[in-house]
């Protein structure tokens, strides 16, 4: 939940000042303005490359992609994502598999995920989900005993650290999204794959617009003063549009403060929720939690209920991936029933979503804290 108006008033200079000149230069698709932001998005994640493609969604299925998978190959990841985690899986030709979580950081449970690896398992995707790193040690280390390769979901995690390091940096591949209300977040359509790998670099680039060799301009001709136009092979429209690159850049400068407010909002959670009937969002202790999300835990029998009493009462909550992934219809070809993935089952009926954003006073905080600590008592 974020209050994106708000955000865009405490910018509005920087990102008036960004739109009027892409418009002003004429040149609306890749370019330099692209190029400026996916070098600096690279420089704070910690990468040497950075690419900027259409959606979180593309990022996932581009990444894929440059792995070439194939109908015999499988990648593990998490039930308690959305859906285009498995679907860029799907679309990239391969098999998905689900592999339970953690109960305290809602993350991939090392443990079970030694469990559904097979000879036929290509690629682990963790997700770091609602901006808390997964534990990267011990997946990186089943990960290198097999020959898989890690593949991070960062969707939610902008900015967010297992062990001092920036997530999307543990694989030879990062998936990121940009889109509004994001951690780090443009207004419209957006996503980033990062890599130290130049080979996989230049593909995603390739595979994001059409399937052209990079550097090309729309006249046809290249950098070089060539003939240019050359499709190395087909590829997709997934680009991240200009217009939002130089939004995003120029907001960039500003996230570890917007970060700093939403890690603020949710200490003042902790303190008030302490020795309470609600669980406080865990964060381990290798971790920097970026908080896209504040996702309390109470009694599942009195969830929903209490999400009743606080709308009544002008307090937004939010549910997030409930039920997991492999209870919708879209995966009942798998074979998983309720109690397959307990752990993700059980987080996902007794979590509540509670307001947590830059900009959130602690008035704010306080409110949906105390009125939802007033529903538990009268219980």
């Amino acid at each position: 939940m974020s209050d994106l108006a708000a955000e865009y008033r405490s910018l509005k200079t920087e990102i008036d000042e960004a739109v009027g000149r892409v418009l002003a230069s004429g040149h609306y698709v890749l370019g330099d303005e692209l190029e400026a932001f996916e070098e600096a998005f690279a420089d704070y994640v910690g990468a040497r490359y950075a690419v900027g493609v259409g959606s979180g969604t593309a990022s996932l299925h581009l990444a894929l992609a440059a792995l070439n998978l194939g109908p015999d190959d499988e990648v593990i990841t998490v039930p308690n994502t959305d859906n285009p985690t498995a679907s860029a899986v799907t679309h990239a030709g391969a098999k998905v598999f689900l592999s339970d979580t953690t109960e305290d950081t809602f993350t991939m449970d090392p443990e079970r995920l030694e469990e559904q690896i097979t000879p036929r398992t290509k690629v682990i995707i963790p997700v770091h989900l609602f901006g808390h790193p997964a534990d990267m040690d011990p997946i990186c280390e089943i990960a290198d005993r097999h020959g898989i390769t890690v593949l991070e979901d960062s969707a939610l995690a902008v900015g967010g650290e297992y062990k001092g390091r920036r997530t999307g940096t543990f694989g030879p591949l990062g998936c990121f999204s940009v889109a509004p209300g994001k951690i780090l977040g443009g207004y419209g359509d957006g996503g980033m794959v990062v890599t130290n790998d130049p080979d996989l670099a230049h593909r995603i680039r390739v595979l994001r617009n059409y399937g052209h060799a990079p550097g090309m301009r729309l006249s046809g001709k290249d950098l070089t003063g060539g003939s240019g136009w050359k499709v190395l092979e087909e590829g997709f429209n997934q680009r991240l549009d200009t217009i939002q690159a130089a939004i995003l850049n120029a907001k960039l400068p500003t996230l570890e403060d917007r970060i700093a407010g939403r890690r603020k909002a949710a200490g003042l959670y902790r303190e008030i929720f302490a020795g309470t009937a609600v669980t406080p969002v865990f964060e381990a202790p290798w971790a920097r939690h970026v908080y896209f999300a504040y996702n309390a835990m109470i009694a599942e029998d009195v969830r929903d209920q209490a999400r009743e009493y606080l709308a009544d009462r002008g307090v937004a909550s939010r549910l997030y991936y409930n039920p997991p992934l492999h209870l919708h219809p879209a995966y009942r070809w798998m074979g998983l029933g309720p109690g397959s993935l307990p752990a993700a089952e059980k987080t996902a009926s007794r979590m509540i979503g509670l307001p947590c954003f830059p900009q959130i006073t602690e008035s704010q905080v306080e409110e949906a804290a105390t009125r939802l600590l007033e529903f538990l008592g009268s219980r």
